[in-house]
This record gives C-alpha cells, structure tokens and sequence, in this order.
C-alpha cells in the first residue's frame, strides 16, 4: 500500500492545485494553446474522430459564463455505466464547469461523428466519486497517472484514500436525452 497523498507532484491535477500561480498559468496556457491550435481544429475537420480519437476525446461546446460566447473544449472522456463521464482537473475553476454551470441549456457534445445536447449530472455525493474513482484507475491507469499521478504497480485502489482528489476534481456525467 502507497500512502502518499493524491494528486502527485508531476501530474496535471498536481500543477494546477500547487503550483505557484505562474506555473499555474503557464500550465493553463500550454493546455489551452494544444486546444486551440490542434485538437479544436482537427476534430473540427473530421480528422481527429477518423483516425480513432474520438473514442476518448469529445468536444464540449458551452455557452460562456461571462461573454455569452460559444466555446469548444476538447476533454477526454469515459464511458461509464452506459453514460458519458468528464473530470474537470481544475474542478469548479474550469471554465467549462462554470459555462455549464450558468448555461446548461447552452452545452452541447460531440464525440466521434455523434452529437447530441446532454442531460447535465455533477456528481457531488462523495461515496459516487470514490466509486467512479476506483472504476477509473482500475480500468484506466495510465490515463489516472496523467491526471493525478496514479501508479498502478504500487497502489491499490481498495486502500487508497481518494477523499483529497474528490475534493479538488470535479465529475460530470452527461447522459443522451431519449427524445
């Protein structure tokens, strides 16, 4: 058993709870820029979901929280339990969360070469998120080493204690309207 706490040093939720705020920024701008300049467009032009990348990237689109303005954020995502599931890093201070906050009426998705306008579920009950925790760095952990430096040869997920993680990250299910 590992008892050090999650997130990491190294990972990104790590760099965007503990950096000082300059590392903070530019961490934040490195992401955006991949975004703007590569992922938005590429999935844009159809490229992204051809060659396979849309079985773990979607696009978000919402409705800006201060400008009234649409927005495109890709965010990788999960399947879980027949639902759509995304983790918001920086938790409430994702821009995306506050747009889908202020606006859910405004968010729509697209994923591979489907789109829809979801029906919009934060997960808050703290039992949820430790159990979708566990799912995730059992069925992903390479992806959870990423997000919060997970390491599946020394830790365990029934005995690691995920209750600083929950805290900081935000978890979004968005479930297909049956209309």
């Amino acid at each position: 058993m590992n008892n050090e706490e999650l997130p990491r040093p190294g990972s990104v939720m790590f760099d965007f709870h503990y950096q000082d705020e300059e590392s903070k920024k530019k961490t934040l701008n490195k992401w955006k820029k991949l975004n703007k300049y590569l992922m938005v467009p590429l999935y844009r032009a159809k490229l992204l979901p051809l060659l396979g990348f849309g079985k773990i990237f979607l696009i978000l689109k919402t409705k800006g929280w201060k400008t009234g303005k649409m927005r495109r954020t890709p965010l990788e995502y999960r399947r879980y339990e027949g639902t759509i599931i995304i983790f918001a890093a920086r938790g409430e201070s994702a821009t995306w969360v506050k747009n889908m906050r202020s606006n859910p009426n405004d968010v729509s998705v697209m994923y591979g070469f489907h789109h829809f306008k979801p029906r919009i579920d934060f997960v808050s009950d703290v039992d949820q998120k430790s159990a979708i925790m566990k799912w995730y760095v059992t069925k992903f952990g390479k992806a959870a080493k990423v997000l919060f430096g997970w390491d599946s040869t020394k830790d365990d997920p029934d005995t690691t204690n995920f209750s600083k993680l929950i805290s900081l990250l935000s978890i979004v299910l968005l479930h297909k309207n049956d209309n």
